[in-house]
């Protein structure tokens, strides 16, 4: 499948034709379940593994290299991880987000064609950002920013600043999609238009009562 070319906008981003910034992991992407397989991989059960998962999750989000957030996993189970083990865990993890939903990217499609600006704001540690951003939808977006790359993570305050300065936008002419309502929220604090998205569905309907082309559907 050949990577969409990007379409470029014949109106400069504004109030009438404002950034639509999309989350990427439960509104892009379909997300798999994979921790089963990392648990038996590092060979620990399967409680604890979630645990000390999770509990490293945050400073992998905000740049922590692979080996450093398997080792610190590892730490936490008393499991020594070295490089070799610490990519094959990668490539699991990564493959839980690898999948995109159909619907969704068809509204990227959408979105392009009629020359809205888009960007993306992913919580996504670094070797995820360049993996995402080799995929064939992320030509669709105008920036591609990912926390791991960014030092920090939603909801942190200080990355919608981040964000409209990469944008060169007002925060009011920025739509911000997010499944997490504390993301919303941040959002919202910092001056954004933020919906909660829930389906593709939803979101197209956001889109469609902000009057932008991609709510308009093809055919009788």
């Amino acid at each position: 499948m050949s990577a969409p070319a990007a379409t470029a906008a014949t109106d400069a981003p504004g109030p009438e034709h404002p950034w639509v910034v999309f989350d990427y992991g439960e509104v892009l992407s379909l997300h798999r379940d994979v921790r089963p397989d990392l648990a038996e991989l590092i060979r620990a059960p399967l409680a604890p593994f979630c645990e000390a998962w999770a509990a490293e999750r945050s400073a992998y989000d905000r740049g922590a290299t692979d080996l450093v957030y398997w080792q610190a996993v590892g730490d936490r189970l008393g499991i020594r991880v070295d490089e070799p083990l610490a990519t094959r865990l990668t490539a699991i993890d990564l493959s839980a987000w690898s999948r995109t939903r159909p619907d969704a990217v068809a509204l990227l499609t959408d979105l392009a064609a009629h020359g809205v600006p888009l960007a993306l704001l992913s919580n996504a540690p670094r070797s995820h950002a360049q993996a995402f951003r080799a995929q064939p939808w992320a030509a669709h977006f105008r920036h591609l920013l990912f926390s791991g790359e960014l030092g920090m993570a939603k909801p942190d305050p200080e990355i919608w600043h981040i964000l409209t300065t990469r944008l060169d936008a007002k925060p009011g002419d920025c739509l911000f999609l997010d499944d997490r309502q504390d993301n919303v929220d941040s959002a919202r604090l910092a001056g954004l238009q933020a919906e909660h998205w829930t389906d593709t569905t939803t979101g197209r309907a956001h889109l469609t009562a902000r009057g932008l082309t991609a709510g308009r559907q093809a055919g009788p």
